[in-house]
């Protein structure tokens, strides 16, 4: 007999409703279920111990990443006092690109400004997080790439990027996004065609560093492509498009990139996202000597670093309604900035000590164009973003310096 229930007095058959009951709960256990679990990820005893260079039957003398607390120097042998970088300069140059995420057309902009005036000289070093992540590869590689990254900085939509937004999925799920058009745009974009370029470059001296966050640390990851890109990892191409998706995975945007990685024989995962959750920018002078490089490298003028900073270095006075989302935006922003601030201070520190010459780019207070639409990426607003770089580069403005 048919369970019955009583409603206003009338009697009901339960057992359509009992269906649909089952439904929902297995649609949500289904939604809430996912294939990474915690037995395979790398825990806090074995993950600054685990190999990443899966399949790889080659020696590698530079370690493939490094992560913030590492005591490795990089790119420089006390023993030796060698070191593999070159400069086809006579001084070597150094960039730094911050995230930003639509931001990113400025920088493009600069880059593209300096290119027209034939002043982008050739890095040494590029580092990239988040959307400067996405602009280092055509900086280091250079040339041709540095228009083409306008067309690709300019082109970016969010149907491209984001795709379909169900804020379900935040609860549910892993973020508000699928993360599959984001994926299959760095596939494009970053070709294995591309990808070999990266490795040519690697190959005469020079190194590409692009940061993410090991989500569970919560440590800056820094990921040395270039060797990455020139090794025989069977699964290298992959693991660079990871990486540049990591770097841009905002928490909650887009889903975290699991990473493969060899735990003494066991096949584990690393959770990584956006670099901008452990650093803006980076300059990586806590592992990199550059003074002792450059005198191996038997230069005597001091190195110059390139700080882009997509974004501002103080937000305008706003007032801002009493309302959770409003107040939440506001903050976000404010500690983004404030970190931005921290990271230039302490590249400068750094820059300091070794001898370096520092200059910085950033989006100043008198640029008031505002968005059109509630889009990630409002093609209007990075349209004004790039030319407002752009002139700021063909009119030599493109550097400003600290004052100690």
């Amino acid at each position: 007999m048919d369970n019955l229930v009583s409603i206003n007095g009338q009697k009901m058959k339960l057992g359509f409703s009992k269906s649909i009951i089952s439904f929902v709960t297995l649609i949500f256990m289904t939604a809430c279920s996912s294939p990474h679990s915690f037995d395979k990820r790398v825990d806090e005893q074995n993950y600054r111990q685990v190999n990443v260079a899966l399949g790889v039957n080659q020696s590698l003398s530079e370690p493939i990443r490094i992560l913030k607390h590492d005591q490795e120097s990089l790119f420089y042998s006390n023993e030796s006092q060698k070191t593999p970088l070159h400069s086809d300069d006579d001084q070597m140059h150094i960039l730094v690109l911050s995230g930003g995420g639509a931001n990113g057309a400025f920088g493009a902009g600069i880059l593209n400004g300096l290119y027209e005036i034939e002043q982008v000289p050739t890095y040494t070093v590029v580092t990239g997080i988040s959307a400067g992540a996405m602009i280092a590869p055509f900086a280091f590689v250079g040339g041709d790439k540095i228009p083409e990254m306008k067309e690709v900085m300019l082109g970016i939509r969010d149907s491209e990027i984001v795709g379909k937004k169900n804020l379900l999925s935040t609860l549910f799920k892993d973020a508000f996004t699928k993360g599959d058009k984001l994926v299959e745009f760095i596939e494009k974009v970053y070709t294995p065609e591309f990808i070999n370029d990266i490795a040519k470059g690697h190959e005469a001296g020079r190194r590409l560093l692009i940061g993410t966050t090991q989500f569970d640390s919560e440590e800056l990851v820094v990921w040395n492509v270039g060797l990455i890109a020139s090794s025989n990892m069977p699964n290298k191409i992959e693991l660079i498009h990871k990486i540049l998706a990591a770097s841009a995975s905002i928490p909650g945007v887009f889903p975290p990139q699991f990473i493969d990685v060899d735990g003494q024989g066991e096949l584990l995962e690393e959770l990584h996202v956006d670099g901008g959750l452990s650093a803006q920018m980076f300059l990586l002078a806590d592992h990199i000597d550059y003074d002792k490089i450059n005198r191996a490298m038997g230069l005597d003028l001091a190195p110059t670093v390139h700080v882009i900073r997509n974004g501002r270095l103080a937000l305008p006075y706003k007032q801002v309604a009493d309302k959770g989302i409003d107040l939440l935006t506001r903050s976000v922003k404010s500690m983004t900035v404030n970190q931005s601030v921290g990271d230039l201070y302490r590249m400068a520190y750094f820059s300091q000590l070794q001898g370096l010459n520092l200059e910085y780019s950033y989006i100043e207070r008198h640029f008031d164009a505002e968005r059109s639409t509630k889009d990630m990426f409002d093609s209007q607003y990075m349209l004004a973003l790039y030319q407002y770089g752009y002139l700021k580069a063909k009119q030599g403005q493109a550097w400003s310096q600290l004052k100690h």
